[in-house]
């Protein structure tokens, strides 16, 4: 059972919901919200509420920091994705090499038609271009932000693309609605 919050946390914690700011502002609201609530549940003593109470002062600076670049037309800040995220993938031509071969093996050697219960590599064709959503199962902090992703194909398998960037390119990510 979760300990009973004071009512002074209580109410601090309300301050730092973020689901009425537009999406861009979330991404930027968020981590302090998630901050907010691991200090609520691990801590005690009238300084969580001075320390939430200052963490609110800088979610407003950042979010207000966000806001003012997005009105003057800076791009914002690309935001480090999470362990589950889904983005979508786009298929570089060497992941389609590899794809192929595995899917026409399966059919061509009567694997599909011998229903043993062996799971095989069954599904469409691909090509290079082709998106499909990916679930981020890595993510690399170097001097750019990369992703292992498990790419989920139009079939029975998935494809294991490792360390891959953000863009609009084959073989980078872009967050969902951007491909």
């Amino acid at each position: 059972m979760a300990r009973e919050l004071h009512p002074a946390v209580a109410q601090m914690l309300r301050n730092f919901r973020y689901d009425h700011l537009p999406a861009a502002l979330q991404e930027v609201s968020r981590p302090f919200h998630d901050l907010a609530h691991r200090i609520a549940e691990t801590l005690t003593g009238p300084e969580v509420t001075k320390g939430l109470d200052s963490l609110w002062a800088a979610k407003n600076w950042a979010v207000l920091a966000a806001s003012t670049a997005a009105l003057e037309g800076a791009p914002p800040a690309p935001t480090v994705p999470e362990l589950g995220d889904v983005v979508l993938y786009r298929l570089a031509a060497g992941d389609a090499v590899h794809i192929n071969p595995w899917r026409r093996d399966f059919h061509q050697n009567g694997s599909a038609d011998s229903r043993t219960g062996s799971i095989g590599h069954i599904g469409n064709g691909v090509q290079e271009g082709d998106v499909f959503p990916a679930v981020v199962v890595r993510v690399h902090a170097e001097s750019t932000i990369t992703c292992n992703l498990r790419v989920l194909l139009d079939g029975s398998d998935t494809w294991w693309a490792t360390s891959r960037a953000e863009g609009d390119g084959s073989g980078q990510w872009t967050r969902k609605g951007g491909a």
